[in-house]
């Protein structure tokens, strides 16, 4: 029997795609989910919106487009407005995939659904930058909820400031949300100090939480980790040009609880 083709694929749910692109209704676009990098992982695929409550613009295949932030925050020290996502092609890509979430979402399931079938399995790291704040959201989100049941061999995970949604993937084994604000104690990301104190809090009151290896060992990545696929609870060092967590003092009593978590 011929393996199917991605083209096959495509074509299961109406969807062109020629040349490794696909036919979308703002022209020949690449796919939607992207492969991962060093921090998450090769066979972890990222899905993008734009990040914060601003506007921002980009040209794809000669039309100019406008379209807003998904978060519902501007917050300092954001990642998701610093180095790779501020160059020109992600912007571009956020722009895209933020429009047609706004504009065509049963083309962005279709998509997706047909390029996870493809893969046959793994992860997805939803929103790697912005959240569910869109035009649609409602419908947005039910969108992810409807992916996860419909391909249980493969796990998805997101985060998100927006309480309305942190119970979205409640009861699903194979889907999970990570609480980007805490009840009591704030967001779920910063300084030593307050990583270590937020830590505490939470053990003290029987949470199930975590410390992100990844800030402080560069060779770990989601893949080979997967407490966000997990956890409800998932605490992450702050780094940015104004805060090096290595010059802090705390920083080497901050290693020895993540190293013994």
């Amino acid at each position: 029997m011929r393996k199917l083709t991605k083209k096959d694929f495509y074509a299961k749910y109406d969807i062109e795609f020629k040349n490794g692109k696909i036919v979308s209704p703002i022209g020949m676009i690449c796919e939607l989910l992207k492969e991962g990098n060093d921090k998450t992982g090769k066979k972890v695929f990222t899905f993008s919106l734009l990040p914060g409550t601003g506007t921002y613009k980009a040209t794809v295949n000669g039309k100019d487009y406008e379209v807003k932030g998904t978060c519902v925050c501007d917050c300092k020290g954001c990642y998701a407005k610093t180095g790779h996502y501020r160059q020109k092609t992600a912007v571009r890509s956020m722009v895209i995939n933020t429009y047609l979430v706004n504009n065509h979402l049963d083309f962005v399931k279709n998509c997706i659904m047909a390029q996870l079938e493809y893969n046959g399995r793994g992860e997805t790291r939803i929103h790697a930058a912005g959240d569910f704040n869109t035009s649609n959201s409602e419908k947005y989100a039910e969108m992810w909820q409807d992916i996860a049941k419909e391909i249980m061999t493969y796990r998805q995970w997101t985060y998100t400031k927006i309480k309305k949604y942190e119970n979205l993937f409640d009861d699903m084994k194979n889907a999970n949300i990570v609480k980007s604000v805490i009840p009591g104690i704030g967001f779920n990301y910063g300084h030593c100090d307050y990583i270590i104190s937020a830590y505490n809090k939470l053990k003290a009151a029987g949470k199930k939480v975590y410390i992100c290896k990844c800030g402080i060992d560069k060779n770990q990545h989601c893949e080979k980790c997967g407490v966000c696929a997990t956890y409800e609870y998932v605490l992450f060092i702050e780094h940015s040009t104004e805060y090096k967590a290595e010059t802090d003092p705390l920083y080497p009593a901050l290693c020895e609880i993540i190293n013994n978590q």
